[in-house]
């Protein structure tokens, strides 16, 4: 992104009064930083991944700053597909984090890290939740409407979305997953609410009872 200066025009009077003075002026270039980009990076948390939106320096280089912003402050960089993230220790959750965090990109289909080459996000599914909503991530500002989308391994591949503003149920709706459990399928979905702060809760309900399984929680700013 580029930097556009800000032209700053300072007037000094010239030494003396009256109609004799004279005005000088210089030109001083302040430079303007670029307002920040909002990136989403998945962080395991309870053992299960789950979304996150940061709000990070503007940058053409999102892998590097997704991972600073993970806490790694490791240097990749991607060839044919593949992200080579230079770390030589990482957890299993760190991994997870990585492997998703990275493919989220559409150049990066793979991921080599701490000795381990190849991974995809089938290599990390234990960390993944029944319900993982990708889009938007928790913390982000969206608009009236919104398209929520993620993947889910639920009975009859039945889930309902909720946007919840306190106790006041704003929007539902049941969302059917392209395949069921114990297969993972996909899913997404149009959803209105009203500009202000919210709850999006993903959940599957029971067949029993009804009740909520497998609920996840993500907080929105909409706007108008």
């Amino acid at each position: 992104m580029s930097k556009r200066p800000l032209l700053v025009v300072l007037a000094a009077l010239a030494a003396g009064c009256g109609s004799g003075s004279q005005q000088a002026t210089t030109t001083v270039h302040v430079p303007v930083s670029p307002a920040p980009m909002a990136l989403t990076v998945f962080r395991v948390e309870n053992g299960s991944l789950h979304t996150e939106s940061v709000s990070v320096p503007a940058t053409q280089a999102v892998a590097h700053a997704a991972l600073g912003a993970l806490g790694l402050g490791a240097d990749v960089t991607i060839d044919a597909g593949t992200a080579h993230v230079n770390l030589h220790d990482a957890t299993e959750a760190q991994v997870a984090e990585i492997v998703y965090t990275l493919t989220q990109f559409s150049s990066v289909q793979r991921v080599d890290v701490a000795g381990r080459t190849g991974l995809t996000r089938a290599d990390v599914s234990a960390f993944v939740p029944p319900i993982l909503v990708e889009k938007p991530a928790s913390g982000a500002t969206v608009g009236e409407t919104f398209t929520v989308s993620g993947t889910a391994s639920v009975f009859e591949a039945t889930l309902v979305l909720e946007v919840r503003r306190s106790d006041t149920m704003l929007s539902r709706q049941t969302v059917t997953a392209s395949e069921g459990a114990p297969a993972r399928g996909t899913f997404s979905a149009t959803v209105h609410a009203p500009a202000g702060t919210v709850t999006l809760a993903a959940y599957s309900p029971s067949a029993a009872d009804g009740s909520h399984q497998h609920e996840q929680d993500l907080r929105l700013v909409i706007k108008p």
